[in-house]
């Protein structure tokens, strides 16, 4: 009867339209968690695998390792170590405390470990690319990138961007002319760790990742943690005063997290920097690979054999 299908329609339209709403509803949020998920694990993925791991055991100007950059790297590693051993046993220093307990409770230190660790590292991955190099029918794109890469450049991005903001924190908000002497070991412990990045950012082909850039702060939180233990068991620093650095007192909690934050901030900000660096040495080298290649394109349609053999050997 036409009245009661009219009847009937009613509560089974609004009960389909109650379906449909629910589905769309579930569709909206599905698409909601996948695309949030897939944003934050892109922008915050740990586990980024670049592209070949050749980039952590090769210079930026070659596809090969020459005995250059194997002395070049074992170079390194002797500078930081160097530095560490002025920094314990105080050599350089115009006024020697001796106090030798008190050195690993200084972030600069820590900072000093982490570079003598990287460059050993370095050294590893770089000797035995060397030795792969000998063995008949070798390619480097095949490289595994296994834990040893993973942690060596877990280890270099975070003691780039450290070193970087423990000279820039030393000299604009810790020295103290009365207190501390611009020094020889002052310079290396305070200059020329960052300097030692530098250069070898310059010279490396280890990748700078945008994303990476929760990883050097997530580093300085732990000596963070450090500094609260030690002050409430009541350590001291090299002058007797019950804190570390004169920024880090945490007799003014408020005060210290306020710079903390800024400290963590700006060492984000670092990153970015030496992203934005490492960005621009690879135009750099780029830019000077294009006549190399253009000129054995040029050499083969010619139907000549090219000079050489490796396209990116430009500053052989």
């Amino acid at each position: 009867m036409p009245g009661y299908r009219r009847e009937d329609e009613g509560p089974r339209t609004k009960q389909h339209g109650w379906e449909a709403a629910s589905v769309l509803c579930g569709r909206r949020a599905m698409v909601k968690k996948v695309w949030c998920r897939e944003l934050f694990g892109k922008f915050l993925q740990v586990r980024y695998e670049p592209t070949q791991a050749r980039y952590f055991s090769e210079p930026k100007c070659q596809d090969t390792v020459r005995l250059w950059y194997l002395a070049y790297r074992y170079l390194i590693f002797c500078l930081w170590l160097l530095i560490i051993l002025c920094s314990v046993f105080e050599i350089g220093s115009v006024n020697p405390l001796g106090l030798l307990e008190k050195w690993p409770i200084y972030l600069t230190n820590w900072d000093l470990i982490l570079g003598l660790v990287q460059s050993f590292l370095a050294c590893v991955l770089v000797t035995r690319r060397s030795r792969y190099q000998e063995q008949p029918g070798f390619d480097a794109s095949s490289l595994y990138y296994g834990k040893l890469e993973k942690f060596y450049w877990f280890m270099y991005v975070v003691t780039s961007s450290l070193a970087l903001g423990v000279t820039i924190t030393y000299w604009a908000l810790i020295h103290d002319p009365a207190i501390h002497h611009v020094d020889v070991l002052n310079i290396l412990i305070h200059v020329a760790n960052s300097l030692l990045m530098i250069v070898d950012l310059c010279v490396t082909s280890v990748p700078f990742e945008f994303r990476c850039f929760w990883w050097c702060p997530f580093f300085v939180n732990f000596y963070l943690i450090f500094s609260i233990v030690y002050y409430l068991a009541g350590g001291l620093d090299k002058n007797g005063q019950h804190r570390i650095y004169n920024i880090l007192d945490w007799e003014k909690p408020i005060m210290t997290l306020l710079i903390c934050a800024g400290g963590l901030t700006f060492l984000v900000i670092t990153h970015c920097l030496l992203c934005i660096l490492a960005r621009l040495r690879n135009h750099v080298y780029e830019r000077r690979r294009k006549p190399f290649v253009s000129d054995a394109k040029n050499v083969k349609n010619m139907g000549k054999e090219p000079t050489y053999t490796r396209k990116n050997e430009s500053c052989v």
